[in-house]
């Protein structure tokens, strides 16, 4: 990447100001439109910056005169020089006079207030070439004897980065003809060589071309809805980019049918039959909703940062179906349900009240891992109604399948869930309840309630309540 004529002449400048000795305080850096760097001086302002012959420094002691600093810090002036804050000159040069007075490991202080100024600069400069790369569109001008094949992109960008990010367009578009107009000037490339020009006003990038509605067309058809992210969408492109971007008159249209396009593909997904992955061995085939269908899921937020979906995993054919709240941390990283302590004491409970784990299908209402941090552990999060709501077409779709007889209702989500009522667990599992699709519903405790319990006396009192419960199965089934 070669620098720009603004970081050379300036290098320059900077170079007679050390070599005169002048410290920073006494230089004054003029940004306007560069008048200091590459105009002549002011002999009128005492404090501005002047030429080597006014500074009584002989051309051949500025040409001898060795000034070594760490490529580091080239490289960070480089891009600073880039940036559109008038104090971009006088602060690279503060730093530069350090760093040849002695502080040569200032790059390594993070918490030096120049070095941190400095070093966010770089960085905006750095993500606005990036923006600059994912947001310039070409449109081909009309064809004339001067023009044929000729695309021209307008684009404007927050700092002066024409120069640092032209390079990457002759990569990724070297057999192309191309200009890129900015504020700042035009950047053109004729397939052998990038050159630069001062704004012609008279050149403008076309409204359209005749190959933007295959681009449109293609757009349209890479378009995810389930996987519609709108914060992210605007977090990542701004809308302040979309004018510079055809496809963004489609956005609109796209997000708001979105939901309705997500809920199409969710109707036509279907259940199949895969082999089970657990430990045991079972016999008949095991029922598991399409993973890759609710991996993909986007119907709520929950999904962000979860590792992956959990589905339903049992037999086909199963009686008995229990349904608990939602993954937690051991099932989000296994991709399967109940593996963890809840899952090892339910699994006990299940035995103990002489039910075959053969013969059961477990899931969960909410198909993926809600938590919140807690130092360097994900702590379960109780899903909201909007999230049991979102994954309910999951679990309809299992129970559909399945069939079952009796379901078994964990905990009180899980029971407001498959009742439609609000009641504590306590209650509920006095009642005698139907769900919908006919199947006799069990309520009682999540086992990760019992392992919760404070006293030694009510988990005990509620693991025989969870066992209890379990083989009132045997009586509906």
């Amino acid at each position: 990447m070669q620098p720009a004529p603004e970081f050379d002449a300036w290098r320059l400048k900077a170079r007679q100001l050390l070599a005169a000795g002048r410290a920073p305080e006494d230089v004054h850096w003029d940004d306007a439109i560069q008048a200091s760097l590459l105009d002549s001086h002011d002999p009128a302002q005492p404090n501005s910056m002047r030429s080597a012959r006014d500074l009584n420094v002989r051309a051949e002691d500025i040409a001898n005169a060795r000034i070594r600093i760490p490529s580091r810090l080239l490289e960070l002036f480089e891009a600073c020089a880039c940036h559109s804050d008038p104090r971009r000159h006088a602060l690279m040069y503060r730093l530069l006079w350090r760093a040849t007075r002695g502080e040569r490991e200032l790059l390594g202080d993070a918490a030096d207030e120049d070095v941190r100024t400095l070093t966010q600069m770089a960085k905006s400069v750095d993500r606005d070439c990036h923006k600059m790369h994912a947001y310039v569109r070409f449109r081909e001008l009309s064809a004339t004897a001067d023009t044929s094949g000729h695309f021209v992109a307008a684009y404007t960008p927050e700092h002066h980065i024409l120069r640092r990010a032209a390079p990457f367009f002759v990569k990724r578009f070297g057999t192309m003809v191309w200009t890129i107009v900015t504020p700042d000037g035009a950047a053109h490339w004729d397939r052998a060589r990038l050159s630069f020009s001062p704004v012609d006003p008279g050149l403008t990038a076309p409204a359209a071309d005749a190959k933007e509605a295959l681009w449109l067309t293609y757009y349209e058809s890479i378009f995810n809805p389930a996987r519609l992210n709108v914060r992210a969408m605007q977090h990542h492109m701004p809308q302040k980019y979309w004018s510079n971007l055809p496809e963004a008159a489609r956005i609109p249209v796209l997000i708001a049918n979105a939901n309705l396009r997500a809920g199409r593909m969710i109707e036509t997904v279907s259940l199949r039959e895969v082999p089970f992955r657990g430990p045991s061995r079972r016999p008949t085939s095991e029922l598991s909703a399409d993973k890759f269908a609710i991996d993909t899921c986007r119907r709520c937020e929950v999904c962000e940062r979860a590792t992956q979906g959990v589905t339903g995993e049992g037999p086909a054919g199963a009686a008995v179906m229990i349904v608990g709240e939602q993954p937690g941390d051991e099932e989000d990283l296994a991709g399967r349900p109940f593996v963890g302590p809840a899952g090892s004491l339910l699994r006990a409970a299940i035995a103990e009240a002489g039910l075959a784990i053969e013969t059961v299908f477990l899931t969960n209402v909410v198909k993926h891992f809600r938590w919140e941090p807690r130092g360097k552990r994900r702590i379960h999060k109780t899903p909201a109604q909007k999230h049991i709501d979102a994954c309910s077409v999951w679990l309809d779709a299992e129970i559909g399948r399945v069939r079952p007889a009796v379901i078994v209702a964990l905990g009180a989500t899980a029971i407001h869930s498959l009742s439609g009522e609000l009641l504590k667990v306590g209650d509920a599992r006095h009642l005698r309840i139907r769900h919908r699709s006919g199947a006799q519903l069990i309520a009682t405790y999540h086992p990760s309630a019992v392992l919760r319990a404070q006293d030694e006396r009510e988990r005990e009192r509620m693991r025989t309540s969870l066992v209890a419960d379990l083989a009132r199965v045997l009586d509906c089934a």
